[in-house]
């Protein structure tokens, strides 16, 4: 299966809406490149980041996939934020674990509140919506997603990669 759906029962509170989130440059230019061609410009091309790794709220959700080679980061979208289709190169992610071969890697997204307006998420040409606070798609490295916020409110979600067992 390219993707999977399914709920972790949550356990956080509101404290990561307390997090510093930084936006970063895209880490493939050539991308950024095809999505300014295809019109996407003056926009944030992807949501602020905060990044957890070993911090033991990051392992708490660790404890759900069972993969190895764990990284987590929190993501904030705000108003006008967008990530359009695309697949990740996970560039930093194999340079860290000396990875060659990417097709183990996977990559789940957990929705850290329920779905407001205007936020978006779509994989595999499916959309995902309607989401409660738990809810989590998983997908293997190479499967198209995108991501978006249009709504008044951010939207937070928690990315976990890995390598599946």
């Amino acid at each position: 299966m390219k993707y999977e759906l399914g709920h972790i029962d949550p356990w956080w509170d509101e404290h990561f809406k307390t997090f510093t989130y930084e936006y970063l440059p895209h880490k493939d230019q050539n991308m950024v490149r095809e999505w300014e061609s295809q019109g996407y410009r003056n926009l944030h091309l992807n949501g602020a980041i905060h990044n957890l790794n070993d911090s033991a709220y990051a392992q708490r959700f660790f404890q759900h996939f069972p993969w190895t080679n764990q990284g987590a980061s929190l993501f904030r979208m705000i108003t006008g934020d967008i990530t359009p289709n695309h697949k990740d190169h996970y560039i930093t992610y194999k340079r860290v674990f000396n990875i060659d071969d990417p097709s183990g890697i996977w990559r789940a997204i957990v929705f850290m509140e329920d779905w407001k307006s205007g936020h978006y998420f779509e994989i595999d040409d499916k959309p995902v919506v309607n989401w409660k606070r738990g809810d989590y798609v998983s997908w293997n490295y190479d499967v198209k997603h995108m991501a978006f916020n249009m709504g008044i409110e951010p939207r937070y979600t928690m990315q976990i990669t890995g390598v599946k067992l």
